[in-house]
Protein backbone atom coordinates (compact mmCIF):
# COMPACT_ATOMS: atom_id res chain seq x y z
CA UNK A 1 0.00 0.00 0.00
CA UNK A 2 1.74 3.53 -0.69
CA UNK A 3 0.60 7.15 -0.65
CA UNK A 4 0.40 8.53 -4.60
CA UNK A 5 0.96 12.35 -4.01
CA UNK A 6 -0.05 14.35 -7.44
CA UNK A 7 1.29 17.11 -8.77
CA UNK A 8 -1.72 19.20 -10.64
CA UNK A 9 -0.53 21.88 -13.10
CA UNK A 10 1.51 20.30 -16.15
CA UNK A 11 2.01 16.91 -14.16
CA UNK A 12 -1.23 16.04 -15.01
CA UNK A 13 -3.43 18.76 -16.56
CA UNK A 14 -2.53 21.95 -18.69
CA UNK A 15 -4.06 25.57 -18.34
CA UNK A 16 -0.93 27.46 -18.33
CA UNK A 17 -2.33 29.48 -20.96
CA UNK A 18 -5.54 30.01 -18.77
CA UNK A 19 -3.43 30.82 -15.83
CA UNK A 20 -1.10 32.74 -17.77
CA UNK A 21 -3.98 35.31 -18.81
CA UNK A 22 -6.03 35.46 -15.39
CA UNK A 23 -2.59 36.69 -13.89
CA UNK A 24 -2.59 39.48 -16.67
CA UNK A 25 -5.77 40.31 -15.87
CA UNK A 26 -5.28 40.58 -12.22
CA UNK A 27 -2.56 42.38 -12.50
CA UNK A 28 -3.91 44.85 -14.89
CA UNK A 29 -7.02 45.16 -12.19
CA UNK A 30 -5.65 45.96 -9.17
CA UNK A 31 -2.19 47.76 -10.01
CA UNK A 32 -2.48 48.85 -13.42
CA UNK A 33 0.82 47.08 -14.99
CA UNK A 34 1.45 44.25 -17.32
CA UNK A 35 2.43 40.88 -15.79
CA UNK A 36 2.08 37.70 -16.85
CA UNK A 37 2.93 33.95 -14.82
CA UNK A 38 5.01 33.03 -17.28
CA UNK A 39 7.48 35.69 -16.68
CA UNK A 40 8.73 33.93 -13.51
CA UNK A 41 9.65 30.23 -12.83
CA UNK A 42 6.24 29.37 -11.33
CA UNK A 43 6.69 26.14 -11.13
CA UNK A 44 6.00 24.20 -7.73
CA UNK A 45 4.97 27.45 -6.21
CA UNK A 46 1.97 28.69 -4.46
CA UNK A 47 -0.36 31.56 -5.80
CA UNK A 48 0.13 34.04 -3.18
CA UNK A 49 4.04 32.97 -3.61
CA UNK A 50 3.42 33.71 -7.59
CA UNK A 51 1.63 36.97 -6.69
CA UNK A 52 4.44 38.07 -4.14
CA UNK A 53 7.49 37.49 -6.73
CA UNK A 54 5.58 38.97 -9.48
CA UNK A 55 4.95 42.18 -7.82
CA UNK A 56 8.77 42.67 -6.74
CA UNK A 57 9.72 41.77 -10.31
CA UNK A 58 7.36 44.52 -12.12
CA UNK A 59 8.54 46.89 -8.91
CA UNK A 60 4.89 46.76 -7.03
CA UNK A 61 5.63 48.57 -3.53
CA UNK A 62 5.53 46.77 -0.51
CA UNK A 63 2.45 48.85 0.56
CA UNK A 64 0.41 48.91 -2.57
CA UNK A 65 0.62 45.03 -2.55
CA UNK A 66 0.06 44.59 0.85
CA UNK A 67 -3.20 46.93 0.82
CA UNK A 68 -4.67 44.34 -2.03
CA UNK A 69 -2.46 40.53 -0.59
CA UNK A 70 -5.77 39.27 0.59
CA UNK A 71 -7.80 39.87 -2.39
CA UNK A 72 -5.93 38.89 -5.27
CA UNK A 73 -6.14 35.42 -4.68
CA UNK A 74 -10.34 35.92 -4.50
CA UNK A 75 -10.11 37.81 -7.44
CA UNK A 76 -7.80 35.41 -9.46
CA UNK A 77 -10.39 32.18 -8.51
CA UNK A 78 -13.04 34.65 -10.71
CA UNK A 79 -10.82 35.39 -13.21
CA UNK A 80 -9.58 32.38 -14.10
CA UNK A 81 -13.25 30.24 -13.24
CA UNK A 82 -14.51 33.10 -16.05
CA UNK A 83 -11.98 31.79 -18.20
CA UNK A 84 -11.95 28.01 -17.80
CA UNK A 85 -13.32 25.78 -20.58
CA UNK A 86 -16.39 23.96 -20.07
CA UNK A 87 -14.95 21.25 -21.18
CA UNK A 88 -11.26 20.93 -20.52
CA UNK A 89 -10.65 17.51 -21.27
CA UNK A 90 -8.22 18.43 -24.34
CA UNK A 91 -6.42 19.94 -21.63
CA UNK A 92 -5.41 16.47 -19.38
CA UNK A 93 -1.56 15.46 -20.42
CA UNK A 94 -1.07 11.85 -22.18
CA UNK A 95 -1.19 9.17 -19.68
CA UNK A 96 -2.86 10.68 -17.09
CA UNK A 97 -6.16 8.89 -17.43
CA UNK A 98 -4.69 5.49 -17.57
CA UNK A 99 -2.51 5.98 -14.24
CA UNK A 100 -4.97 7.29 -12.56
CA UNK A 101 -7.47 4.43 -13.73
CA UNK A 102 -4.68 1.74 -13.12
CA UNK A 103 -4.12 3.17 -9.10
CA UNK A 104 -8.26 3.34 -8.39
CA UNK A 105 -7.75 -0.69 -9.08
CA UNK A 106 -5.43 -0.29 -6.30
CA UNK A 107 -5.29 0.17 -2.50
CA UNK A 108 -3.14 3.18 -3.20
CA UNK A 109 -4.12 6.48 -1.50
CA UNK A 110 -4.28 8.94 -4.51
CA UNK A 111 -3.95 12.60 -3.33
CA UNK A 112 -3.38 16.12 -4.87
CA UNK A 113 -1.24 18.68 -4.22
CA UNK A 114 -1.20 22.24 -5.99
CA UNK A 115 -0.32 25.20 -5.60
CA UNK A 116 -3.41 26.26 -6.48
CA UNK A 117 -6.52 27.58 -5.08
CA UNK A 118 -10.18 24.73 -3.75
CA UNK A 119 -11.76 26.93 -6.34
CA UNK A 120 -9.27 26.67 -8.92
CA UNK A 121 -8.94 23.10 -8.64
CA UNK A 122 -12.38 22.53 -8.37
CA UNK A 123 -13.09 24.32 -11.40
CA UNK A 124 -9.93 22.34 -13.20
CA UNK A 125 -11.99 19.30 -12.22
CA UNK A 126 -15.06 20.19 -13.12
CA UNK A 127 -14.11 20.91 -16.84
CA UNK A 128 -11.50 17.22 -16.54
CA UNK A 129 -13.47 14.70 -14.63
CA UNK A 130 -10.47 13.82 -12.84
CA UNK A 131 -12.02 14.77 -9.21
CA UNK A 132 -12.94 11.34 -8.63
CA UNK A 133 -9.44 9.86 -8.17
CA UNK A 134 -8.17 12.00 -5.45
CA UNK A 135 -9.19 11.26 -2.08
CA UNK A 136 -7.38 14.01 -0.57
CA UNK A 137 -6.51 17.19 -1.87
CA UNK A 138 -4.00 20.01 -0.48
CA UNK A 139 -3.79 23.44 -1.66
CA UNK A 140 -0.85 26.19 -1.61
CA UNK A 141 -3.34 28.70 -0.61
CA UNK A 142 -4.12 26.97 2.63
CA UNK A 143 -0.65 25.91 3.22
CA UNK A 144 2.53 27.75 4.08
CA UNK A 145 4.90 24.78 1.98
CA UNK A 146 5.24 21.73 0.00
CA UNK A 147 6.46 20.31 2.68
CA UNK A 148 3.17 21.07 4.96
CA UNK A 149 0.98 19.67 2.32
CA UNK A 150 3.30 16.43 2.45
CA UNK A 151 2.91 16.10 5.94
CA UNK A 152 -0.54 16.58 5.70
CA UNK A 153 -1.29 14.13 3.03
CA UNK A 154 1.07 11.95 5.51
CA UNK A 155 -0.83 12.40 8.17
CA UNK A 156 -4.68 11.93 6.74
CA UNK A 157 -3.72 8.96 4.68
CA UNK A 158 -2.54 7.61 7.89
CA UNK A 159 -5.72 8.27 9.43
CA UNK A 160 -7.59 6.41 6.09
CA UNK A 161 -5.65 3.52 6.23
CA UNK A 162 -4.62 3.01 10.09
CA UNK A 163 -1.14 2.69 9.36
CA UNK A 164 1.71 5.17 8.91
CA UNK A 165 3.38 6.12 5.37
CA UNK A 166 6.90 6.98 5.47
CA UNK A 167 10.40 6.61 2.94
CA UNK A 168 9.40 5.09 -0.35
CA UNK A 169 5.95 4.00 0.85
CA UNK A 170 5.21 7.56 -0.07
CA UNK A 171 5.22 8.29 -3.92
CA UNK A 172 5.60 12.35 -5.54
CA UNK A 173 5.28 13.09 -9.10
CA UNK A 174 5.57 16.35 -10.22
CA UNK A 175 6.94 18.43 -13.31
CA UNK A 176 9.06 20.95 -11.37
CA UNK A 177 12.35 20.80 -9.15
CA UNK A 178 10.88 21.41 -6.49
CA UNK A 179 8.51 18.33 -6.18
CA UNK A 180 12.03 16.21 -6.45
CA UNK A 181 13.22 18.30 -3.34
CA UNK A 182 10.44 18.04 -1.35
CA UNK A 183 10.34 14.19 -1.96
CA UNK A 184 13.84 14.16 -0.81
CA UNK A 185 13.29 15.74 2.10
CA UNK A 186 10.98 12.74 3.23
CA UNK A 187 12.73 10.42 1.56
CA UNK A 188 9.80 9.41 -0.33
CA UNK A 189 9.77 8.06 -4.10
CA UNK A 190 10.67 11.01 -6.64
CA UNK A 191 8.85 10.72 -10.07
CA UNK A 192 9.89 13.93 -12.13
CA UNK A 193 8.13 14.12 -15.49
CA UNK A 194 9.51 17.10 -17.75
CA UNK A 195 6.02 17.85 -19.48
CA UNK A 196 6.37 21.37 -17.66
CA UNK A 197 7.99 24.79 -16.59
CA UNK A 198 11.79 22.78 -15.52
CA UNK A 199 13.57 20.63 -18.44
CA UNK A 200 14.92 17.03 -18.81
CA UNK A 201 18.24 18.35 -17.62
CA UNK A 202 17.12 20.28 -14.40
CA UNK A 203 15.16 17.47 -13.44
CA UNK A 204 18.16 15.44 -14.09
CA UNK A 205 20.59 17.27 -12.09
CA UNK A 206 18.33 16.89 -8.78
CA UNK A 207 18.83 13.30 -8.87
CA UNK A 208 15.02 12.19 -8.93
CA UNK A 209 14.42 8.21 -8.42
CA UNK A 210 12.72 8.00 -11.85
CA UNK A 211 12.66 10.94 -14.72
CA UNK A 212 9.86 10.34 -17.65
CA UNK A 213 9.93 12.94 -20.86
CA UNK A 214 5.86 12.38 -20.12
CA UNK A 215 3.41 10.42 -18.53
CA UNK A 216 2.60 9.10 -21.77
CA UNK A 217 3.97 5.25 -21.55
CA UNK A 218 1.95 4.87 -18.08
CA UNK A 219 2.60 1.49 -17.83
CA UNK A 220 6.53 2.27 -16.94
CA UNK A 221 5.53 4.79 -14.88
CA UNK A 222 2.77 2.51 -12.66
CA UNK A 223 6.08 0.19 -12.97
CA UNK A 224 7.95 2.85 -11.40
CA UNK A 225 5.49 3.74 -8.65
CA UNK A 226 5.33 0.29 -7.50
CA UNK A 227 9.27 -0.16 -6.98
CA UNK A 228 11.60 1.51 -3.41
CA UNK A 229 13.51 3.56 -5.52
CA UNK A 230 16.46 1.69 -4.93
Amino acid sequence: MKLVIFDLDQTLVDFIAVHDEATSRLFQKFFGIKARLTELDFAGKSLPQIFAELARLKRISEADFKRHEEELPRSYDRIFLELMPADGTGNILPGVKEILEALGQTDYIVALYTGDSPAVVAGVFAATGLGRYFKLCFYGTEASSRAEMVRMAMEKAGQLAGRQFRNKDVVIIGDSVRDVEVARQFNALSIAVATGFHTSEELARRRADFLFRSLADYQAVLKAIGQDGR
